[in-house]
């Protein structure tokens, strides 16, 4: 069996320490938390594979609970033309695409750029670490797989309660694809 490091933002999203005996090891919300602690991990670990799970927002429509393969991550940076963050693309058998920003999404609001509404039109989903854990994982040269399992469409108010639904869904598609 494969070394497998399993990486999720918050216990509040799972409110466990394992799955199958495999222990969950907590980055933090956020691109900063998520690029210090899972490149920090990864070198403490140095697994042969690497799994990030957890709850995301739909942009696309996806039910609430529904767990999704991500296989590209974006990131939010708008460098005004100076600078790209280009996606990176980490499992090439999946087509689901997740905008990684530091806030919540709100659908409703106005308070985003043009470039901004562009860019997150063309993903599927969004959540506040993967893409960083894309570019750790990138640099420390492992695989990455991500799970996430949505929690809300644009409106966060309800995620707490909602970012436990799809918990079962992931633990099934982790068994039946790693163990």
């Amino acid at each position: 069996m494969s070394k497998i490091l399993l990486l999720s933002a918050t216990n509040l999203e799972h409110g466990q320490d394992n799955i199958c005996g495999i222990p969950i090891h907590i980055v933090g919300i956020g691109k900063t938390n998520s690029a210090i602690n899972s490149t920090r991990l990864i070198i403490k670990h140095d697994p042969d594979v690497v799994i990030n799970f957890g709850s995301c927002g739909s942009i696309k429509n996806y039910d609430i609970g529904s767990c999704l393969k991500v296989g590209t991550a974006v990131n939010d940076f708008d460098g005004a033309g100076t600078a790209d963050s280009d996606p990176i693309q980490f499992n090439t058998r999946e087509n689901i695409t997740c905008f990684t920003t530091d806030s919540f999404y709100n659908h409703g609001s106005n308070k985003y750029t043009d470039e901004y509404l562009k860019l997150i039109k063309t993903c599927d989903v969004v959540d506040m670490e993967l893409y960083s854990i894309a570019a750790s994982c990138l640099a420390l040269q492992k695989p990455l797989y991500c799970y996430k399992w949505v929690s809300d469409n644009g409106d966060s108010s309800n995620w707490l309660q909602n970012a436990s639904l799809g918990l079962e869904n992931f633990k099934k598609l982790f068994e039946s694809e790693f163990l």
